[in-house]
């Protein structure tokens, strides 16, 4: 009995070591990456090499899944990783805090959050389709932009706190 349990424990313990292993494999650098991967993650090329293995696992994940993806869906996510590869660390900083902020608010102020959000995006759409180039008067100020709404794009890569917290 006695051996057999030292022989389960032994078979437990090279079985955790070995996924323990497998779920820390070094994950490809840039130059590794099929030439398909590297077209989908283009925006991330300059910082690929500097992110750490779980985040690149995400990445190559995502890769995996973007020929099934939409169109639209497509170029939502190019959209995303080339804004994202434009900001600059202070500002992925703040909108990683801004992130796990949002996390923690409860289910129906991200919703309300997520709502107004929208509705800013509508508002702004329809501002930059009434400001063509036919309509505007040489010399005169374009109308203001209006302020970023919580939890959005310009307000989580913005210095000022996108949530307030109680």
């Amino acid at each position: 009995m006695a051996k057999a349990l030292a022989a389960l424990t032994l078979g437990l313990c090279v079985a955790l070591s070995t996924f323990a292993s497998a779920a820390e494999k070094k994950q490809p650098d840039w130059s590794q990456l099929t030439p398909e991967q590297q077209q989908i993650l283009s925006p991330l090329a300059s910082d690929w090499n500097n992110f750490d293995n779980k985040r690149r696992r995400g990445w190559l994940l995502t890769a995996k899944r973007y020929p099934k993806m939409k169109p639209e869906q497509q170029q939502r996510l190019q959209a995303k990783m080339r804004r994202w590869a434009e900001l600059t660390p202070e500002q992925r900083r703040i909108a990683r805090e801004n992130y796990k902020k949002l996390a923690k608010q409860p289910l129906e102020e991200r919703e309300m959050l997520k709502r107004k959000w929208q509705e800013r995006q509508k508002l702004n759409q329809a501002r930059s389709n009434a400001a063509t180039p036919a309509t505007s008067v040489p010399g005169t100020p374009a109308a203001p932009a209006a302020p970023a709404a919580p939890g959005s794009y310009e307000a989580v890569t913005s210095p000022a706190p996108a949530v307030q917290t109680r």
